[in-house]
């Protein structure tokens, strides 16, 4: 058993299908031997009684001949028997021997009997077995004897053709396992770009095919977006800490005549640095798989307006007209999660929306939903940016956002988080005239009603 667990899958297949075939062909030849003997067997016994019947039928015209048993009948059917080839005896009414035995003949021989009858009357009996060894004759053991001998080739040439058959099949299945493991082992040596396919191997061999492909393809992706990740890290790096060392550089050249206002420049550079390395540990959390969310009975209502009191006054201090439309929207959720949510998409509007707009924070109950919108005068998403909105370190312009102090992975976080609650976001926006963005979230019980199951 050790050294089949050793064989490749095709040897293994090859030798389970030629073992089946070998024991299929000698349990068919078996089957086939054992019925043409009884077949043989039966014919042999038939022949016998025919025979007895006969020399019966004979007895009986020579007994009614002569009138009865003498040695003038007794000599007929001796010579009857040695014609047949066969051992007779004949035995009369009273059980006396009218003719011993003819022929030499095992005492254990096989015989069959027939009675003599006279009219109605039985007047005797006669048995008779064949001559030589066994029931069979010289002829019919002579054709056993070849019908076993074509059996036999023919079992053979059965059990090669089912040998190469095995073989041929065997290796028809695994084809595309091997072509499978061989694309596995190209993505193993990290060329992601490998594809896997299952042609010619069933059902079965291209469902697995394509579940590889599909995390060949994840892993391409999973690859791009860490290289992708890695230079925007960098890059977001680069610009706050090359201000740092410059200043640093300068204060010490002894160039800069404003200590104060340089050192309040490098607070602000590094301010931004600490607040990219926050997003990116928020991003990596809400990524992670299998974020765990501590739920609890919650309106989203609630969450919304302690959000909102926060951001008031930087709404104001930016001249922006600030609305809060809250309406109570029972749920299910993390509160601190979802604050996370309300702060990116307001911190979002605060950026982009310039002095003198609007922006309108509200909640509502919608079906088996709840919904949380915030929507803005700014500027507005082109079209072909609208896609690239919830990628994590993607910018649109990015010039203007490192002005607004964006790093890049606000509406990520919130994409994130949104979706490990099972809801969706979604933007409307408009070049120009402002963007609005939707999160749908799974509604709960509404308030004070009573609940008729556990919340699980």
């Amino acid at each position: 058993m050790s050294r089949l667990r050793r064989l490749g899958l095709r040897a293994r297949l090859a030798t389970a299908l030629g073992a089946v075939a070998v024991a299929a062909v000698a349990l068919a030849t078996l089957l086939a031997n054992r019925g043409l003997d009884a077949s043989l067997t039966d014919f042999a016994r038939e022949r016998l009684q025919a025979s007895a019947d006969h020399t019966a039928a004979l007895a009986a015209r020579f007994y009614q001949r002569e009138g009865g048993w003498n040695e003038r009948v007794a000599d007929e059917l001796r010579h009857v028997a040695q014609a047949n080839q066969m051992s007779l005896v004949v035995i009369d009414a009273a059980g006396r021997h009218v003719l011993a035995p003819t022929g030499a003949r095992p005492a254990d021989a096989e015989r069959a009997s027939a009675p003599v009858r006279v009219g109605a009357r039985r007047v005797g009996t006669v048995s008779v077995a064949s001559l030589g060894s066994g029931l069979l004759t010289e002829e019919e053991q002579d054709l056993r004897s070849r019908l076993d001998s074509q059996h036999m080739v023919a079992g053979l040439l059965a059990v090669a053709l089912a040998l190469l058959a095995a073989v041929l099949v065997a290796s028809s299945l695994t084809r595309p396992i091997r072509r499978l493991t061989e694309a596995a082992r190209r993505v193993e040596r990290g060329d992601l770009s490998t594809r896997l396919r299952g042609d010619g191997g069933g059902a079965e061999i291209e469902q697995l095919a394509h579940a590889l492909d599909r995390l060949s393809r994840t892993l391409e992706r999973e690859e791009e977006l860490r290289r992708a990740t890695v230079a925007d890290v960098a890059h977001e790096l680069r610009t706050p800490v090359s201000g740092i060392l410059g200043r640093i550089e300068a204060a010490q050249d002894g160039v800069l005549d404003d200590e104060r206002a340089n050192l309040e420049s490098m607070h602000t550079e590094a301010l931004r640095l600490t607040r990219l390395i926050e997003d990116i540990g928020r991003l990596a959390d809400a990524e992670r798989p299998g974020l765990l969310l501590d739920r609890t009975a919650l309106d989203l209502a609630d969450v919304a307006r302690a959000r909102a009191a926060v951001y008031g006054e930087l709404f104001e201090r930016k001249q922006i007209r600030f609305r809060q439309q809250l309406s109570p929207a029972a749920m299910h959720g993390d509160r601190g999660r979802l604050e996370q949510v309300v702060d990116n998409l307001l911190s979002n509007a605060l950026r982009y929306t310039d002095p003198d707009g609007a922006v309108v924070l509200s909640t509502r109950r919608q079906d088996a939903d709840v919904l949380l919108e915030v929507a803005d005068t700014g500027h507005g998403i082109p079209p072909e940016d609208l896609p690239h909105l919830f990628t994590r370190f993607w910018r649109g312009e990015r010039s203007r956002s490192r002005a607004t102090g964006g790093t890049g992975v606000g509406l990520a976080i919130a994409s994130e988080l949104v979706r490990a609650h099972g809801g969706r976001i979604e933007v409307d926006s408009a070049v120009g005239e402002g963007t609005t963005m939707r999160v749908t979230l799974p509604a709960g019980p509404e308030p004070h009603a009573p609940k008729t199951d556990p919340i699980r």
